[in-house]
């Protein structure tokens, strides 16, 4: 574009999927610290990224970017890295611009074994039961409370 070359066809993805890689790196961050700051702790693979939570259970965190349809409708493709097996795959679905988080999805691997999905807004009880509007539920799932100890 800078020299005046326009190609036949729209590149904009990799300037998203540029960002999406950096954003992803500060969700895992905020992710981290606020299960640390409910009182969990949490373990980081520097490789694949895969959190290990109050050594109980994994978790993997993937963004996935918005497309458009003609209908003007949003669709999202979904690669779970199921090589990882991690117990939890947390999904961060991006709205319409690519900018910030549309919903979550807390997809346990025991009921969620395929490699790839591909959502719509709205896909069933099947799926939508475990879509969330902030991942308060997935913060509560690594809280660690205090016990009183019996006399």
């Amino acid at each position: 574009r800078l020299v005046g070359y326009s190609p036949g066809r729209d590149y904009d993805y990799v300037e998203i999927n540029r960002l999406l890689r950096s954003m992803h790196t500060e969700v895992v961050g905020q992710t981290i610290a606020a299960i640390e700051q409910r009182g969990g702790t949490v373990r980081k693979d520097p490789t694949t990224d895969l959190l290990t939570v109050n050594d109980e259970f994994t978790a993997s965190i993937v963004i996935s970017r918005a497309s458009q349809t003609l209908s003007g409708g949003l669709r999202w493709k979904i690669r779970l890295d199921t090589s990882l097996r991690p117990a939890i795959t947390v999904v961060v679905r991006m709205d319409q611009a690519n900018r910030q988080a549309y919903d979550y999805y807390l997809l346990p691997t025991i009921d969620i074994s395929m490699p790839r999905l591909r959502l719509r807004e709205e896909n069933g009880f099947f799926l939508d039961a475990y879509r969330f509007d902030s991942l308060d539920s997935f913060f509560y799932l690594a809280a660690r409370t205090q016990l009183r100890m019996a006399s």
